[in-house]
């Protein structure tokens, strides 16, 4: 028999919120998150296919057992985030899956979606990275659009639709903590970036579906719930998120200027992308103060610079695209 795994990295937060780690490359860059209420248990993030067994010892640690989980929640289909979905929903009897309209069929059937991730990270990559993915049931599926609601153990869950980062992307408002889980809506914020002047946010434009002014908008949107803060799956949580987002907007603006700056580059585009958008980040990060080596850094962003870039060059070949 294999021994039990050991409880992955976690912080815990106020309201019975959980960030667990799911392994994903290194560290703290990816989470999920546990959140607890009167004996009932909901995930938000799945993880990969390799991070159900770190899930379900944290469950443990936490207290909870697999049949008190009523809930797992993905913000959107990208499998850092729902990979590890049908597997995870496997070990918890009771649970039920809730996605966003566009990204239900995809958890049914994640074929087309296995195959679009392989050609972003390639067979090999897409192996180690991910594993396996597992369908769910749709009798275990609930969709849910904007302005939906459900209940964990009488705890309000309400989800926003919020494009931007991809179209099958909704965020989830919880009143008990005025918090937003944010999937990748708000950003990525790194703790080893964290500085005296506060958490480092910049966007992420990972394939396929950035879109400036509806990340913009989806910002300003969750901004209007006055949220105390937020909850990013990378990574954790996040206070004070009004303060924090001239400078996202600031940013969102730039990375896609970047993109635009090398519209017309041919064939090397997406590699002059990431050097420009390396560059660019380095200063703005020791503008923010961070002292890490550089060589530091550049490891740290560079799955980001990468899927960044690429989600850059798709955006600029659909927009060159003329209508059909």
């Amino acid at each position: 028999m294999e021994p039990a795994p050991s409880p992955p990295l976690t912080r815990t937060y106020p309201g019975g919120v959980r960030a667990v780690d799911t392994g994903l490359l290194r560290p703290e860059m990816a989470a999920s998150f546990l959140v607890t209420e009167r004996g009932r248990a909901a995930f938000v993030e799945a993880g990969t296919a390799h991070s159900t067994p770190g899930l379900l010892a944290a469950l443990k640690e936490a207290g909870r057992s697999p049949d008190e989980v009523d809930w797992v929640i993905v913000t959107h289909v990208h499998l850092d985030h729902a990979g590890g979905a049908g597997r995870l929903m496997r070990q918890l009897p009771n649970a039920t899956l809730v996605v966003h309209p566009r990204g239900t069929r995809h958890m049914i059937d994640p074929s087309r979606l296995v195959k679009g991730a392989t050609a972003v990270y390639g067979e090999r990559a897409f192996a180690e990275q991910f594993g396996e993915i597992v369908p769910v049931p749709e009798e275990r599926v609930r969709i849910a659009g904007e302005g939906d609601r459900i209940e964990l153990a009488g705890r309000p869950l309400e989800f926003m639709d919020t494009p931007g980062h991809a179209k099958h992307h909704f965020c989830v408002w919880d009143e008990r903590t005025r918090g937003w889980f944010t999937g990748d809506t708000f950003g990525l914020s790194y703790r080893e970036f964290d500085t005296g002047t506060g958490p480092f946010l910049f966007p992420t434009t990972t394939p396929i579906d950035f879109d400036p002014e509806a990340m913009h908008e989806s910002v300003n949107r969750l901004l209007s719930f006055a949220p105390e803060c937020v909850y990013l799956t990378h990574y954790g949580r996040v206070d004070d998120p009004a303060a924090l987002a001239p400078d996202l907007h600031r940013r969102i603006d730039a990375i896609a200027a970047i993109g635009e700056r090398h519209a017309d580059a041919g064939g090397n585009r997406e590699a002059r992308i990431r050097s420009d958008m390396e560059h660019w980040l380095l200063e703005e990060l020791a503008a923010h103060g961070v002292s890490l080596p550089e060589d530091e850094q550049r490891r740290l962003l560079a799955m980001d610079l990468d899927l960044n870039a690429q989600g850059l060059d798709v955006w600029l070949s659909r927009r060159e695209k003329p209508p059909s």
